[in-house]
C-alpha cells in the first residue's frame, strides 16, 4: 500500500513523513489490488489515500467495486534544514545483534513454524528475561530486539526502502508476553492500526526494536516501538494497537 501511495504520488523530491494503517480485514496471500486517491499534492508535501483489497485467486480482476481490507494515509514530504532539530528519545544500551542468541528452531508442532515470514527474517533478543519455551513471571512490559531481512531491501543508493519499516515497527507482542509473563499463555497480537514516523534512513543490515507495552487489558493492547540502527541513530517510531487473542492449542 504505500509503495502504491508512493508510485501515485511520483515525485521523486518527497519523501515518507508518517502512514497510518487500519487492518479492517485479514489478507490472505495471493493478488491484491490498492486504489490510490491524491489528497493534496503542494510544492513541499502531498498526501495520499489508499485502499487494499484482497481478490479472488481464480478470477484477480482488479477493476471491480474496491475494498476496504486495508485502508492507509501517507504523508510525503521534502526535508529541509531545520533549527529544530533533536532526538528526545534514546536508544537502549544493549549489546550487538553479533552477540545475541538467535532464536531457538520453532518446534515443528507449533502452529508459528511454518510461517514463511520466520524463513526471510532474523530476530534476536537483547534480554533473556523473557524467553521462549521457559516460565518467567510478570515484568517491565518493556523489549529490546534486534531484526533484519536476510535478503536487505536495499535501494540502489545503499538505503532499506522506507516502506519495509512497517515489518520491523509491527512488534508489539513480545512486550505484552514481558508485562504478562509466561504463565498468561500463547496469544496472538492482532493489528489493528499501526502508525509509522519516518525520522532518518537506515543503511545498517540490523535494526533495533525498542518496544514498550503502555497498557494491555480488556483484550487489548496498545504500544510503541522506536526503530534505531547498529550505530543507534534513530529511523522511525512506531504506534500499534491491537486484539490480544488467546492461542488454544490441541
Amino acid at each position: 500500500a504505500l509503495r502504491a501511495a508512493s508510485a501515485e504520488v511520483g515525485r521523486d523530491d518527497l519523501q515518507l513523513v508518517s502512514t497510518d494503517a487500519t487492518f479492517c480485514q485479514a489478507v490472505p496471500c495471493g493478488p491484491v489490488a490498492a486504489q490510490v486517491e491524491v489528497l493534496r499534492n503542494g510544492r513541499s508535501a502531498a498526501q495520499a489515500l489508499v485502499r487494499l483489497w484482497a481478490l479472488d485467486p481464480d478470477d484477480p480482476d482488479p477493476t471491480g467495486p474496491a475494498g476496504s481490507d486495508l485502508v492507509l494515509t501517507v504523508v510525503f514530504g521534502r526535508r529541509s534544514d531545520s533549527a529544530f532539530e533533536f532526538v528526545g528519545a534514546r536508544a537502549p544500551e544493549v549489546p550487538g545483534p553479533e552477540l545475541c542468541a538467535a532464536r531457538p528452531e520453532i518446534d515443528q508442532d507449533s502452529p508459528f513454524a511454518r510461517i514463511p515470514y520466520h524463513a526471510q527474517t532474523e530476530f534476536r533478543m537483547t534480554d533473556r528475561a523473557i524467553g521462549w519455551g521457559h516460565e518467567f513471571p510478570p515484568g517491565e512490559p518493556r523489549t529490546s530486539t534486534w531484526f533484519r531481512f536476510r535478503r536487505p531491501p536495499l535501494l540502489p543508493d545503499g538505503r532499506w526502502e522506507p516502506a519495509t519499516l512497517a515489518l520491523p515497527g509491527d512488534i508489539l507482542g513480545p512486550a505484552v508476553h514481558a508485562g504478562a509473563g509466561s504463565a498468561a499463555g500463547e496469544f496472538l497480537v492482532i493489528s489493528l492500526q499501526i502508525g509509522l514516523q519516518f525520522v532518518g534512513d537506515l543503511r545498517t543490515e540490523w535494526v533495533l526494536q525498542h518496544t514498550r507495552a503502555h497498557a494491555a487489558g480488556s483484550g487489548y493492547a496498545a504500544g510503541t516501538a522506536e526503530l534505531w540502527d547498529q550505530d543507534r541513530n534513530l529511523v522511525a517510531i512506531a504506534t500499534q494497537c491491537a486484539k490480544v487473542q488467546p492461542l488454544k492449542l490441541g
